[in-house]
């Protein structure tokens, strides 16, 4: 029955998911994981083989919409951690209705329910984790071999999925600790999560020998390139939060941005646990320290040790500008820790009365699926932003993007959609990486290389009658080198001399544009990196704003002043 059950939460979460799912992708990442699964390509380190290979192999089943469907495999990740959460918590002597109160919170809370419709490692992090803790705690409660091993299968792949899945093996150790297995069942199982960890690389490099990846920046071309791949040192190490992050403690720890970060996390937890799942969860712990602290014990060891250690290193090493963004790429990272909430929380449900425990998980399903909309099938925010920089730009132009958002979105149209045009697209904050100047000279041989700099003169220079535009996002730095520069719809057009333009043109091609409106901050999640888009198109109107004259263009600036403000 509890299985029948689990399989009835799996069946109702990924419907939900597979018809609220993106028609292209989320911020961030999502792109190029949306283009590595599609292609079967090498994504950043540690190249996430497993997910890419199994999203290629969803990606070839007969769908309409590949893409889509990619999209849509994290949904069915994300409804198999609600079935994998459900089932510990009824195993655990929870009734049907604590069990459901808990998974529900999990997966109907805004940042869970945001990656499961998009393309992201998130998802099958959450269920590996999950499937973890799981086959862990019934080998403490009864000491089966079958699950000690399964669960040295399942720690295997986390392992090789994503280096923050080290943050868990605390609270899985506080599990396997209740019992001790024999030598050869330890040794088994330690060889079974080898072959775990070691299988999705052997695969990925099964597929490099056979042919050369469409997408392949860090240039992983043979087996001797995966031991590096999984240990991330092309990024700087397995707990490097992005290239070029100074190494924890190189300037001396940073005690008031930790704090800030504590912050950020604190209000993340109100925003996507509530006070319902935080209360809930207070009252669960209360519970398990008198009944069950061995399992207290475990998921505090999981909180602590997910939310503790991402804390310390992501303080010092993301970027101290642009706090929203750099707030919301964290707020990925909290998924892990708040599972450990979500869990507790369907603990303390157990402890209420059969009827309170009914009449709150009807609350549960009812409010989010009442008071928000649940899908982002229509909605392409990145998509068109990135479709913008096309349109706004010509064939033969060179086009400098600010962030990953739109790296990877132009990857995208480049690479699958074949939608630029011959446009070259030019990544600043890639331009320490050899392999992506080789990567250039490969992609585009008819254009002259200079030395990977910033001035942009030169590129032009170098490259006659082929202009050089800029995303919003990277106006100040624009300016601050080429002052003459001027708006051309969403885009810069990066200016040596002073050229002519027509600021209130230049404003309405803006204002008219059919993506300008279709995307503000109301419709957003401040929580993802869509946060992105909106300052990018903010910078973008105060600018055109500032180059009107408030006497003959009142109705432009009137127009540009409420954008703003919904922006």
């Amino acid at each position: 029955m509890k299985r029948l059950d689990a399989a009835a939460v799996f069946a109702f979460f990924a419907t939900i998911f597979w018809f609220g799912r993106s028609h292209s992708f989320g911020g961030g990442d999502s792109p190029q994981h949306m283009l590595a699964a599609l292609t079967w390509s090498v994504p950043h380190p540690p190249g996430y083989p497993l997910q890419t290979a199994l999203g290629w192999l969803w990606s070839r089943l007969p769908w309409g919409d590949p893409g889509a469907a990619v999209n849509g495999l994290s949904g069915i990740f994300s409804a198999g951690a609600a079935a994998l959460l459900f089932l510990h918590l009824k195993r655990s002597s929870s009734s049907r209705a604590a069990s459901l109160t808990g998974a529900a919170l999990m997966a109907l809370a805004p940042l869970f329910w945001y990656y499961s419709l998009v393309a992201e490692v998130r998802a099958l992090n959450d269920l590996l984790a999950l499937a973890c803790a799981l086959l862990a705690a019934d080998w403490a409660r009864e000491g089966k071999p079958r699950s000690l091993a399964l669960f040295s299968f399942c720690l295997g792949l986390g392992l090789s999925h994503h280096p923050t899945f080290l943050f868990l093996l605390p609270a899985f150790a506080v599990w396997l600790s209740a019992r001790r297995p024999s030598a050869n069942l330890a040794a088994a199982c330690a060889m079974i999560a080898v072959a775990a960890l070691a299988a999705p690389y052997l695969l990925l490099g099964a597929r490099l020998a056979y042919s050369a990846p469409v997408y392949n920046l860090f240039e992983v071309n043979g087996w001797g390139d995966l031991p590096g791949l999984f240990a991330r040192t092309g990024l700087g190490g397995p707990l490097r939060m992005a290239a070029g992050a100074p190494a924890l403690g190189a300037r001396g720890f940073d005690f008031a941005r930790c704090v800030e970060h504590a912050g950020w996390f604190a209000s993340a937890m109100w925003t996507h646990a509530g006070p319902v799942g935080l209360g809930l969860a207070a009252l669960g712990a209360a519970s398990l320290l008198r009944k069950e602290r061995r399992e207290l014990a475990a998921w505090m060891a999981w909180f602590v040790a997910s939310a503790g250690i991402f804390l310390v290193f992501s303080s010092q090493q993301l970027p101290a500008v642009e706090p929203e963004y750099a707030r919301a790429v964290a707020a990925r990272f909290y998924l892990l820790p708040m599972i450990a909430v979500f869990a507790l929380a369907g603990y303390g449900a157990r402890e209420l009365r059969p009827w309170a425990g009914w009449a709150l998980l009807a609350g549960v399903f009812l409010a989010p699926l009442l008071l928000r909309p649940m899908s982002l099938s229509a909605q392409n925010p990145l998509l068109d932003y990135t479709r913008a920089l096309v349109r706004d730009s010509k064939p033969g132009d060179f086009v400098v993007l600010g962030s990953d958002d739109t790296i990877f979105a132009a990857l995208d149209l480049e690479l699958v959609r074949r939608e630029t045009g011959g446009r070259v697209f030019l990544c600043p904050t890639m331009f320490a990486f050899p392999s992506y100047q080789r990567r250039l000279a490969r992609t585009y041989p008819g254009i002259v290389l200079p030395p990977l700099t910033t001035d942009w003169a030169a590129w032009k220079k170098l490259n006659p009658g082929r202009a050089v535009v800029a995303e919003a996002s990277l106006r100040g730095a624009v300016l601050y080198d080429f002052p003459l520069s001027v708006p051309q719809g969403s885009v810069i057009r990066v200016e040596t001399a002073r050229v002519k333009s027509e600021p209130s043109a230049d404003a309405l091609r803006f204002l008219d544009a059919p993506e300008t409106a279709s995307f503000l901050r109301a419709g957003s999640r401040p929580w993802t990196q869509e946060v992105y888009i909106l300052q990018s198109r903010l910078r973008q109107a105060d600018w055109l704003a500032g180059r009107l004259d408030p006497r003959k263009d009142a109705a432009l600036l009137a127009r540009l002043n409420g954008l703003m403000d919904r922006l």
